[in-house]
């Protein structure tokens, strides 16, 4: 299984620096921005349906901007690791982000500002971007890289992943070519599909996968099951395909049976999570298992809402409560309980010394901006839900406050990591070359 000790012993593997914490910045970035075009956009958050505006760019910043190119990052680095295999082409890597970050901000403007050539000019370059990642990752996923029966878990999820990319990329061009055509038959169902694939296909997907490396190694607790693993991941892409077939099939029980399906493939999913944390050896697990396991419980509720527009049921705001869970409350809550556990990880991985020891994980977490960015975001989800079921509009403008509230926490948690990590890797530069006799006993 991965570990930490397998990771410090695996320099080769590293990519440099910039390109994991290049796309984590821009993530960071993309999560500030997002929320304060919420905040700020003048659009109604209540009831939100679609259409070009504030609402649908701060919804692709949050999806695109922090998701896609957190999830970027993270492969970039973490899946070489598990495959015992490096990237194919780290110039590739960092091209992958030049396109990506100025064309998710170009196609975020372009939808606020409802201005079609720039959204599509933003579109072709993150969809290039996305395209390039696709290749590099399908290079470290074929065959001869991975032997442990856990590592073909992953690659099992991870090919699902890109295949949902593709298929919402594809779809994503259809529905952005449409706004200015007017050629798709049905454009809010296709949106859905576009939705699903992006936040239950490529999000899902890679999220289920790394959880399969991640939870393991962070609360120091066995494989999970194989057999769960593979289970789950056979549900999920017969879920995937029943969701595109209802885009063309009449009647929404196609839809309605792509939902049970991934109702199944989650509980066999947090099945095996659940037998991974009951069996670990960390017992205080913290505020990055707080958001994790809070993003477990909102999953599958997030999962049935998703009944209701499929039967055509729109009480309470039902569709964009469904986003505001599956976006806030299960994708981003996720995200920030894995991030802020593997970005000082990867600090302290950067910042050793050759023949000497790394700066302790803990030394560079600094726990009370985590702390305020966990409640300001739950508290946000919490009011965007409460705001939309009430239909108070002062409700969901509050939670968009507390949301950047808490994207400034991650921020200044980011910044700390950081110059921790310098002064770290400074010290122990410093250490080595004013005593280089030391570097014997640096074990």
């Amino acid at each position: 299984m991965f570990s930490p000790d397998a990771a410090f012993g695996s320099r080769d593997r590293l990519l440099p620096a910039g390109v994991p914490f290049g796309f984590f910045a821009a993530a960071l970035a993309f999560h500030a921005a997002g929320w304060l075009l919420l905040l700020l956009g003048g659009e109604a958050l209540v009831g939100f349906r679609g259409g070009p505006g504030a609402v649908l760019a701060a919804l692709h910043l949050f999806t695109l901007g922090v998701l896609a190119m957190a999830a970027m990052g993270a492969s970039y680095q973490l899946l070489p690791m598990a495959t015992v295999r490096p990237v194919g082409s780290v110039r590739w890597a960092w091209a992958s982000f030049a396109l990506s970050a100025p064309g998710v901000a170009l196609f975020a403007s372009g939808l606020a500002l409802w201005q079609d050539a720039l959204a599509a000019l933003g579109g072709a370059l993150a969809a290039a971007g996305l395209a390039v990642f696709a290749v590099l990752m399908a290079a470290n996923l074929r065959p001869g890289g991975m032997t442990m029966p856990e590592m073909r878990v992953v690659r099992h999820y991870a090919w699902g992943a890109l295949a949902s990319l593709g298929a919402a990329a594809g779809l994503g061009v259809a529905l952005l070519c449409d706004l200015r055509l007017g050629f798709l038959p049905d454009h809010g169902s296709q949106a859905g599909v576009h939705l699903g694939l992006a936040l239950f296909g490529f999000m899902g997907m890679l999220a289920a996968g790394f959880s399969t490396i991640l939870v393991p190694m962070l609360a120091l607790g066995p494989a999970p099951s194989v057999r769960l693993g593979h289970a789950s991941a056979v549900a999920a892409e017969v879920g995937l395909a029943l969701l595109v077939a209802g885009a063309v099939l009449p009647g929404p029980w196609p839809t309605v049976a792509a939902v049970l399906c991934g109702l199944v493939a989650v509980a066999l999913h947090l099945t095996a999570m659940r037998a991974v944390l009951k069996a670990r050896m960390r017992k205080r697990l913290g505020t990055a298992f707080l958001l994790i396991r809070t993003a477990w419980a909102v999953l599958p509720v997030a999962l049935a809402l998703a009944l209701l527009p499929a039967l055509g049921i729109d009480a309470f705001n039902a569709p964009t409560v469904f986003v505001v869970l599956a976006v806030f409350g299960w994708l981003l809550t996720f995200l920030f309980g894995v991030l802020q556990r593997i970005a000082p990880f990867l600090a302290s991985v950067h910042a050793t010394v050759p023949g000497g020891r790394p700066p302790l994980v803990s030394k560079l977490t600094p726990e009370r901006p985590l702390k305020v960015h966990a409640a300001l975001h739950l508290a946000a989800v919490a009011l965007l839900v409460a705001g939309n079921l009430l239909d108070v509009e002062a409700l969901a403008r509050l939670g968009a406050l507390s949301g950047a509230g808490g994207a400034a926490a991650l921020l200044i948690f980011a910044f700390a990591v950081r110059r921790r990590a310098l002064d770290a890797w400074r010290a122990a530069l410093s250490k080595t070359r004013s005593n280089p006799g030391d570097l014997a006993c640096s074990t």
